[in-house]
């Protein structure tokens, strides 16, 4: 039977646990750097430059060649509190308009939206002759279904990809990449092969597309279809190429504030109530509204008409996804339809939504 890759339990099973001359101590281990966000610029660079204060960085790659890394979650943290509803929609574009990208060897390994894994605090306020902050964090964390091999003979580049309006809202505030894993130091000299003769290779992946909400009339978005939108809004469309599949896993609907705030509840109780569809070769595999999956993060300030008058900042941030109880198979240059519809009088008319689809790719290996 044909060989058809890598997955979780060879990786695991096979392969960290040493014998014979592959001698190895394992390790949960975690590679963190910082880099600071500047207006103009729109690449940033992670794991290039030397260690020099721990508090910054602990690694500087490429690995040494005794060290194999093997990475099966991925954080960030932005170091700043977003306490503002300009700041709420600073944050939603990057959330929305930027993504972290890993390549092995010249080949992407990984490109995933900020939304997935970024951690960030935020306050509800009221302020009169002093100031009341309710404090929250969010500390989501990705997990990768298929670890991404870090092998001491590759080469290496991990970017975060953002937009000018985001680079300008953040320049100076700190982000904070932490890749969570797995680390092996060889005690004795060995080559490790990441193919092991295997023609596929299965990555994890988040298929995303964000789009501008239309309005509030009645309007359905065809998701996924359309191959020249910018790498900041779209990491696929389909159909899928001749050497590429994908395992659809879970799935998530994310919808931030207008350009003029309104009350995020209303937000949420138009949005809840949106239609996802999947079809593949003209079956449908997926049809519900938005309950349990529809995520936000929108605030409104106001005025509380007291003595002295308070001004309020109220936020609501929802995080939520749906794990699929079996996986959606698309299969190479499959004829693929993906959409969301919303009904007449839909909140808000502004704004960006988007729709993510988590899961496992398999593809040739060359």
């Amino acid at each position: 039977m044909e060989k058809i890759g890598l997955n979780t339990r060879d990786i695991l099973n096979a392969h960290l646990y040493p014998s014979g001359i592959e001698d190895a101590r394992r390790k949960d281990y975690e590679y963190y750097d910082v880099q600071a966000i500047t207006t103009g610029q729109l690449e940033y660079q992670f794991f290039v430059t030397a260690v020099s204060d721990q508090f910054s960085r602990n690694k500087k790659l490429p690995l040494s060649g005794s060290e194999i890394f093997i990475i099966d979650q991925i954080s960030a943290y932005l170091q700043v509190n977003i306490q503002t509803v300009a700041l709420i929609d600073d944050l939603n574009e990057l959330l929305q308009q930027a993504y972290l990208q890993i390549s092995v060897d010249d080949r992407v390994q990984n490109k995933i939206p900020v939304l997935d894994f970024l951690q960030y605090e935020w306050n509800n306020t009221l302020v009169a002759t002093g100031t009341v902050e309710v404090q929250n964090i969010h500390l989501p964390v990705r997990k990768l279904p298929m670890p991404i091999i870090m092998n001491s003979t590759s080469s290496f580049e991990i970017k975060l990809v953002v937009n000018a309006a985001v680079a300008t809202a953040f320049n100076g505030i700190n982000f904070r990449l932490a890749l969570h894993g797995l680390q092996l130091d060889k005690l004795a000299p060995y080559y490790w092969d990441n193919w092991k003769g295997a023609p596929l290779q299965k990555v994890s992946a988040t298929y995303y597309e964000t789009r501008a909400i239309s309005g509030a009339a009645a309007d359905t978005y065809e998701l996924f279809a359309d191959g020249s939108v910018s790498p900041l809004l779209q990491s696929q469309f389909f159909p899928l190429s001749d050497i590429q599949t994908f395992s659809l896993q879970n799935l998530e609907v994310y919808v931030n504030q207008p350009d003029t705030p309104i009350d995020p509840t209303t937000i949420l109780n138009s949005r809840l109530f949106n239609i996802l569809r999947i079809h593949i070769d003209d079956v449908v595999y997926y049809e519900s509204n938005l309950q349990n999956m529809l995520s936000m993060f929108a605030g409104i300030a106001g005025t509380l008409t007291t003595t002295p008058d308070v001004a309020t900042v109220t936020a609501l941030n929802i995080k939520q996804s749906h794990t699929l109880r079996v996986p959606i198979n698309f299969p190479a240059n499959g004829k693929v339809r993906i959409s969301l519809e919303q009904p007449a009088s839909s909140l808000g008319i502004t704004g960006e939504l988007t729709v993510a689809m988590r899961g496992v790719e398999t593809r040739r290996v060359a």
